[in-house]
């Protein structure tokens, strides 16, 4: 379990197989204190330590996971978005993350500001029912507040010390997005779904 207050890190190292690939990245702030078969949330993507060596942390990605992701566009020298999981003697500063990504998505829209920027997003319309003004997401890892749903679409309001500490600031329009939705809205469905089969 994430929160969504992610650190940055770097892409070292790409080696592909038939299978998938070996994931290294930099990870300075927290490697020494991460071990062989522990979780990390990389742009929102749950993985799991198969490799530490001094700061670089290395994984083994699978096919489906680089198919379903935007790993699957990832560079070595990539600025990209990572979190340990949550601690039991911590505090929620965001929101309920699982680390499994939903979809893609795609950047419609940048509007810079000195206070703020603002971000567009569509969303693949299968999940348009997850989405709710106010509520939050999960943007290649980072807890966000929806500012404005209109169709498909998202706006995002995020503050320079998200956009200097983040890979958001990197994003152009076109590009793709890890995204996951809130889980208690996901729950939410699941119920009801199961309330009116047994009332039918």
């Amino acid at each position: 379990m994430f929160t969504g207050i992610v650190s940055d890190g770097l892409i070292v190292a790409i080696l592909p197989d038939a299978l998938g690939w070996e994931l290294t990245i930099g990870a300075p702030q927290f490697a020494s204190i991460v071990k062989i078969g522990d979780s990390v949330a990389v742009d929102g993507a749950c993985l799991s330590v198969i490799k530490i060596e001094e700061n670089n942390l290395s994984f083994y990605v699978s096919t489906e996971t680089i198919d379903k992701t935007i790993i699957q566009h990832y560079k070595v020298g990539a600025k990209i978005n990572t979190e340990l999981p949550m601690q039991p003697n911590g505090y929620l500063g965001g929101h309920y993350v699982l680390g499994h990504v939903d979809a893609t998505a795609k950047v419609s829209k940048i509007i810079p500001g000195e206070k703020a920027w603002f971000f567009n997003i569509s969303v693949p319309s299968q999940f348009v029912k997850y989405i709710v003004y106010k509520g939050s997401i999960a943007i290649n890892g980072i807890s966000l507040t929806i500012n404005k749903v209109v169709e498909n679409e998202i706006e995002l309001c995020i503050i320079p010390v998200t956009i200097s500490k983040t890979n958001i600031s990197l994003l152009k329009v076109g590009d793709n997005v890890n995204i996951e939705f809130d889980i208690l809205a996901k729950y939410t469905e699941q119920l009801l779904n199961k309330r009116e089969v047994k009332d039918v």
